[in-house]
């Protein structure tokens, strides 16, 4: 509603139309980093969780209009199983619940802040589903007879964990605003260990803050040359069509690609900025905090130093657990399943943690295709997303066949490293389309204008491992 008066307003009064829902995000996120200092200063923990689910709040109004009362449902929705149902069943109805509620805005919803509401909706669908999970795993933990092993990664901390939090924590932690704009995802445990460890007061760190504004600031200059440069409405033009041939056709997602990744780098900077201003999600360096996760070892160490200011002052800090991006891993792989674990790593372990390892019972290939499944749905069940999924799903598979079929180390490593990254920049440049466009017309009119050729080499590809496969097998059956 007010996103709507906004942009009417400008149109009447401004030459060029502006994209208000564009103010309206970045305006918010660079506000909440301002007022991350100030709410550092508050020492009143009540106080403090007020104050910041408050102002998640009003955020996901100025964002969302009147259709925050989706998110209002999509929580309480929730807060109803969480605190009603059999604890054995809850992470399983609350992953129902909250994927076909995304589903239903996917396709039924008409909202005029997208992709920015739809990020808010992802975030708080993250936090409740993981929070289900994790009060699903501290009842098992107590109802088994035998504990894990305390240096054993797992979902939960049953020592540490409130077991049965409240409609009103459940509803603070969902609209908290650090991170709800986009991410990075964090556990509930952490949620926690913001308010009941010394760690984010320790120190001044405005430093981090400024070297990732920076690294905004340099972004978003060559993100705007390019822009400037290649427009994204050239594949809605009829000459992007007549007038290039296939290849230029391929080649325009090159620049596209690169626009997309400095713009997900910049959002994320902007991101994570909200939480080092605030002093959120810092832990001790020795514990190696992991996106999304927390700490993952010295345990003994972490309650020592939350409980005794001599130890904490002692030690060395960190926002491991902020990680974003493994650039190396993006930019030079070599294989896809590498890209994709380095690329927005919280969001990564949500899925790897709440979907992947949870069906124990099912092989790899099963778990797989389930898990891009669930990052399917959460992300939109649309034409360019199914087409990203189903396409990444293949590519990883023929990438872990041929490593199987043929020598892919010792010294034959660097040639194949070679072809992977190959396949995987082509592959890439390929699904660009489909990361930034939205009408599926548009995107179905491109890839028949270039023939679907990355879609029929993979064809290819799964003919000729077939092939391999086959022939390998029939000396060992005729013997």
């Amino acid at each position: 509603m007010i996103t709507a008066f906004l942009n009417n307003l400008l149109r009447l009064t401004m030459p060029i139309a502006i994209d208000v829902t564009d103010v309206v995000f970045y305006g918010s996120l660079v506000t909440c980093i301002v007022l991350g200092n100030y709410y550092k200063k508050i020492q009143d923990i009540e106080l403090k969780k007020n104050y910041g689910t408050g102002l998640g709040i009003l955020v996901t109004y100025l964002i969302c209009g009147f259709q925050i009362y989706h998110s209002a449902l999509m929580v309480w929705g929730n807060i109803i199983i969480m605190k009603c149902c059999d604890k054995r069943y809850v992470h399983q109805l609350s992953l129902a619940y909250t994927w076909t509620y995304l589903s239903y805005l996917s396709f039924n919803v008409k909202r005029e802040g997208w992709p920015y509401d739809h990020w808010i909706h992802q975030t708080i669908a993250l936090r409740l589903v993981g929070l289900a999970f994790e009060i699903y795993m501290v009842d098992k933990a107590k109802n088994e007879t035998s504990k894990a092993s305390p240096s054993k990664l797992t979902l939960g901390d049953p020592e540490n964990m409130v077991e049965d939090p409240t409609a009103l924590e459940i509803i603070s932690y969902a609209y908290y605003f650090i991170g709800l704009h986009k991410g990075p995802y964090y556990r509930w445990k952490i949620y926690q260990d913001h308010f009941n460890t010394p760690f984010s007061v320790l120190g001044d760190f405005r430093v981090i803050t400024e070297q990732k504004l920076k690294k905004v600031l340099a972004c978003s200059v060559i993100y705007l040359l390019l822009r400037t440069k290649y427009p994204v409405q050239m594949y809605h033009n009829d000459v992007f069509y007549k007038s290039y041939g296939a290849d230029n056709r391929y080649l325009y997602n090159l620049p596209q690609m690169m626009m997309y990744y400095l713009q997900y780098q910049v959002i994320m900077m902007l991101c994570t900025s909200v939480c080092t201003e605030a002093g959120f999600g810092v832990y001790p360096a020795k514990c190696q905090s992991l996106p999304g996760h927390g700490p993952s070892m010295k345990f003994s160490l972490l309650k020592l130093a939350s409980s005794t200011n001599e130890v904490a002052l002692e030690q060395e800090y960190n926002f491991g657990v902020l990680r974003t991006f493994e650039n190396d891993k993006v930019i030079f792989g070599p294989m896809m399943r590498d890209t994709l674990r380095g690329w927005d790593m919280s969001v990564r372990y949500w899925f790897w943690a709440h979907t992947y390892k949870n069906m124990v019972r099912a092989n790899n290939e099963v778990k797989s295709a389930l898990s891009f499944l669930a990052w399917t749905i959460w992300c939109g069940p649309t034409i360019p997303q199914l087409i990203i999924s189903s396409t990444l799903w293949v590519h990883i598979h023929l990438e872990s066949e041929y490593s199987e079929l043929y020598e892919t180390t010792a010294s034959m490593k660097t040639p194949w490293d070679i072809g992977f990254t190959i396949m995987r920049l082509s592959c890439l440049t390929y699904l660009t389309p489909c990361l930034i466009l939205q009408d599926p017309s548009t995107i179905l009119r491109y890839y028949n204008s270039i023939l679907w050729v990355y879609h029929v080499f993979l064809l290819m590809l799964i003919v000729a491992a077939v092939a391999l496969h086959k022939s390998r097998e029939t000396p060992t059956s005729d013997k």
